[in-house]
């Protein structure tokens, strides 16, 4: 049970680092392409 909910900590800390970086990168993608996302975020 503990093991599970630190896996649980870990893979949120990790799913939400990517998606910060995701979000970095596909914004620099955007741009670069000349494409610039109507989703705020």
């Amino acid at each position: 049970m503990k093991k599970k909910k630190l896996d649980n900590m870990k893979k949120g800390t990790l799913s939400s680092y990517q998606e910060v970086t995701y979000s970095r990168e596909f914004k620099m993608a955007d741009r670069a392409g000349g494409y610039i996302s109507k989703k705020g975020q």
